[in-house]
């Protein structure tokens, strides 16, 4: 999404034939949210009643990226997820998200649903992967987008696949790889828009 080239994977992912693009992911101290970094833009722009504690986690991937913190409290996770195309008020960001923890997991992979340039709609979620996975994968048209697991906050991934906004949900198909690229889990999970 921000124009730079892909970095390769370190390893072959099994059971993935179409091209794998490994998404960009930065994981960032409190102290290193510099002003106009992406963290910083989220929390100052969506005006958030709530406070982060620990590191954040910034994510860039084909058409989508996004900002996830977790709550002061430890009992939420709260970000900023974004993909090109028409905004309001020319906002940085597209949407947000929050979502309570119990046990500190999600009981709902908080959907958004955000337009991007062409006529296919950007969805949003949150993953809990398994304590030995290192890679999610997402099916993409043509693709696979990878995202590497990254402090212990859930992964925000993003599709243009499966995605019904005129029904307010979206399909994931998902795949969650070890270090080594061996394949641990293939699932499909269906979410909706909170109401």
């Amino acid at each position: 999404m921000d124009g730079s080239e892909a970095a390769a994977l370190p390893v072959e992912l099994e059971g993935i034939e179409d091209p794998a693009v490994l998404t960009k992911v930065r994981v960032v101290p409190p102290s290193a949210r510099a002003r106009r970094s992406r963290s910083a833009s989220c929390l100052d722009e969506r005006s958030w009643s709530v406070r982060p504690q620990g590191p954040s986690v910034e994510r860039v991937g084909v058409a989508s990226e996004s900002v996830t913190f977790e709550e002061e409290s430890r009992r939420a996770v709260f970000g900023c997820s974004n993909s090109p195309g028409p905004r309001e008020e020319n906002r940085r960001w597209c949407g947000g998200a929050y979502g309570q923890l119990y046990g500190g997991r999600l009981r709902d992979p908080r959907l958004d649903i955000l337009c991007g340039t062409t006529d296919k709609p950007v969805g949003f979620v949150w993953v809990h992967p398994g304590p030995a996975a290192r890679y999610v994968s997402v099916e993409q048209p043509g693709y696979v987008e990878v995202y590497e697991v990254a402090s212990d906050l859930p992964v925000r991934v993003a599709t243009v696949n499966g995605v019904e906004y005129e029904r307010f949900r979206a399909r994931f198909d998902l795949l969650e790889h070890d270090s080594h690229g061996e394949l641990l889990r293939e699932y499909e999970l269906e979410a909706f828009v909170a109401g």
